[in-house]
């Protein structure tokens, strides 16, 4: 069993991740008890630097990946050695991004072995970040004692997801936010590309055309907390990254929401249908894995 030390650690980024969110069915996808607004199924709205942003959870990511019925694929995940080895903050905070992604992915798939592993390697990276303060007792026995249960784990993944947001935010970080945010969207791009099998699969490729929106935000995002210049090129090969993106045909079909107000609870029916021609979602795959080669160089 994890300690709680671990457990803080993984927190601290597990859910401050970007994934790929929307379904493109109209699933009514209910928010927590927090009365948090999801824009789409899957997603999470939090601000950084005064803006608001709608990230994908990497936990429906995750799942979707599994509904879709790919195999899972241990080695798609990151070097948990490469925690120790990166050096820089920029380095550190986006392979933070990518662990993150990698241990929804390792425990939706019921790999315990492997998301103890990542615990550990988050809580020592997390460390040398000074993110292992994110959460208080009460949320991490939750969620400790929910490991093996999908449905808690999915109800606790917002509150998390904010807590961590706005531990970030509280501390002034968010230029950390912003590269952990990144890394992680560009790990669950990656799980949800690189089996060739994916491509078959129309749900989650229409998951996938949804991210021209969100990754249009990450580049603003990074471009204006980057003081440092420390993600220059990673902000370059995202931009090259969403020349392919603007080639995606998105379609909305706008329905009305529907609130419970005594559950706090809104429900999104809205549905969206994407079109992603072939060599666009070929090139996609390609840029996507440089750029995640850049991280764990």
């Amino acid at each position: 069993m994890a300690s709680l030390r671990s457990l803080t650690g993984v927190f601290g980024l597990s859910f401050l991740l970007a994934s790929c969110g929307g379904s493109g069915e109209g699933e009514r996808q209910q928010a927590d008890s927090l009365a948090t607004v999801q824009e789409t199924p899957g997603t999470e709205v939090f601000g950084i630097g005064g803006k608001l942003f709608s990230v994908p959870s990497p936990t429906q990511t995750a799942l979707a990946i599994r509904k879709a019925g790919l195999k899972y694929q241990k080695e798609l995940t990151a070097p948990l050695e490469k925690g120790d080895a990166v050096s820089g903050k920029a380095a550190q905070a986006t392979l933070l991004g990518v662990f993150g992604a990698d241990l929804s992915y390792v425990t939706v798939h019921k790999d315990g072995q492997r998301a103890l592993a990542t615990m550990q390697a988050v809580e020592r990276l997390g460390g040398r970040l000074e993110l292992t303060n994110a959460f208080d007792r009460a949320l991490l026995d939750r969620f400790k004692s929910s490991m093996g249960n999908e449905d808690s784990l999915l109800r606790l993944s917002g509150v998390a997801f904010r807590a961590a947001d706005q531990y970030l935010k509280n501390s002034d970080r968010d230029d950390v936010s912003a590269l952990v945010l990144t890394g992680g969207w560009i790990e669950s791009m990656h799980l949800s590309l690189a089996d060739p099998a994916a491509m078959k699969d129309k749900v989650l490729m229409a998951r996938v055309g949804e991210q021209k929106k969100t990754l249009a935000g990450l580049v603003e995002l990074l471009t204006a907390t980057d003081k440092e210049g420390a993600a220059v090129a990673l902000i370059a090969g995202l931009k090259d990254l969403s020349a392919e993106f603007e080639k995606i045909t998105i379609a909305y079909k706008f329905e009305p929401p529907v609130t419970d107000a005594d559950a706090k609870t809104t429900f999104i029916n809205s549905t969206v249908a994407v079109e992603i021609p072939a060599e666009q979602l070929t090139s996609i795959t390609a840029k996507v894995a440089a750029l995640r080669n850049m991280i764990l160089a």
